[in-house]
């Protein structure tokens, strides 16, 4: 459990305040609550921290020594972000390295470009509107000049971490590698939003460094329309019919959990098709039951596990408990819904949840809120098996679609 309670989908760490500000702005344009910080601890309520160091101008000694403080920050944070100057101002390798010892991640994507403004990379150079930046008004400074364009030899200068050049279609292959510093290109957003793509698909989150560029690409990428994930471990006639009645949406994928795969832990196959339909823009429910049918097998499943109708739903609620932490480490839907007490609990002890905060209600028996204590901070839905009616779980949806994307 984090010390300070705080989960934050993203925290950036920027060196000077307009950059701080210009880091957060596309984030709260894409629907985010977003504060910037000059001091910490940050205890206010917040989808994404940006924290301004001031640290531009210091000794690459003491920025890196500065950003030590933000440690409980960093620690709460799902995405990382080391905000730098688009023309390599700044303490740039310093900054990077320190983050990456805080944090404990192992690689750092670095891409400062920032088309918009005229500021791109080619071949690991760092271009202002075309221009190598050495040879720009930015080479005299006067308090932080710049004295290389190449981009690996600004961080050389203040860290050992070795490094790598790289183009976006190259970057999943060079996250494999032992590269600690992985520069990319980028002349076009296009390019921005695939380096974004290419962190999202890592097993392990890298630290994304870059300037308001990246930023922006990370806040489309988040912005982008998110479905829900609905876990459904009852198997009540009302739960089934609710089912069937959102089957039927075009926009609605369903995933059947076989009982029989819950005893082999076969937990990948399931997590491949959910992740699918996810990110081809379908909401997914998840459920084990196939029919109102099933229900009166259970007996029958009993005897041939050898075990009592207690000890099986444990078993089942615990499966589906790992499997949404698995997902939600994963994937990020705009919202969790589950159905089914015990399942419901299974998934706050897998996330590893100490409470629940109650915001609202949905559909008249759908309380809505945030788990407290744990990494994924999304909205959360719990129902009751029996409860609601047929139409209970397609208002849930529309509720997603129109309300959630206000």
């Amino acid at each position: 459990m984090k010390e300070n309670n705080l989960n934050r989908e993203v925290v950036v760490i920027a060196d000077d305040f307009t950059g701080a500000n210009d880091a957060g702005v596309s984030l709260a344009l894409s629907g985010k609550k977003v504060s910037v910080a000059f001091q910490t601890p940050f205890t206010g309520d917040t989808d994404a921290l940006v924290i301004n160091s001031d640290s531009r101008a210091l000794r690459a000694s003491e920025a890196a020594e500065k950003l030590t403080r933000y440690a409980a920050e960093i620690d709460a944070a799902t995405w990382l972000v080391k905000k730098i100057d688009s023309t390599l101002r700044g303490n740039p390798g310093a900054e990077v390295e320190a983050l990456l010892r805080i944090s404990g991640q192992r690689q750092a994507i670095i891409a400062p470009a920032f088309p918009a403004a005229g500021r791109t990379t080619q071949n690991g150079v760092c271009l202002v509107k075309g221009v190598p930046v050495t040879e720009t008004e930015f080479a005299s400074d006067p308090k932080t000049p710049v004295r290389h364009a190449h981009i690996a030899a600004v961080l050389a200068e203040q860290t050992r971490l070795n490094s790598l050049v790289v183009s976006p279609a190259q970057l999943c292959a060079a996250l494999q590698s032992d590269a600690q510093l992985v520069i990319v290109d980028a002349q076009s957003d296009d390019e921005l939003d695939q380096i974004i793509d290419a962190a999202f698909a890592c097993n392990e989150r890298p630290l994304l460094v870059g300037s308001a560029g990246l930023c922006d690409a990370l806040a489309r990428r988040l912005g982008r329309p998110r479905q829900l994930l609905a876990v459904i471990g009852s198997m009540s006639e009302i739960a089934q019919q609710q089912i069937q009645r959102v089957r039927s949406q075009h926009n609605v994928s369903t995933v059947l959990i076989d009982i029989n795969d819950v005893f082999s832990d076969a937990r990948a196959g399931y997590q491949q098709q959910i992740v699918t339909a996810l990110a081809a823009g379908q909401h997914c429910v998840v459920h084990t039951c196939a029919d109102t049918q099933a229900r009166h097998q259970i007996d029958t499943l009993c005897q041939q596990r050898g075990l009592s109708r207690a000890a099986l739903g444990e078993t089942i609620s615990a499966f589906l408990g790992e499997l949404t932490r698995q997902l939600l480490e994963n994937t990020s839907p705009a919202a969790l819904y589950v159905s089914g007490g015990d399942v419901a609990m299974a998934v706050a002890s897998a996330l590893n949840a100490q409470g629940f905060a109650i915001r609202g209600q949905v559909a008249q028996c759908v309380p809505f809120g945030r788990f407290l204590g744990c990494r994924w901070q999304g909205p959360v839905m719990t129902k009751a098996g029996g409860f609601g009616t047929e139409s209970t779980l397609l208002e849930v949806l529309h509720f997603i679609e129109e309300k959630m994307s206000d």
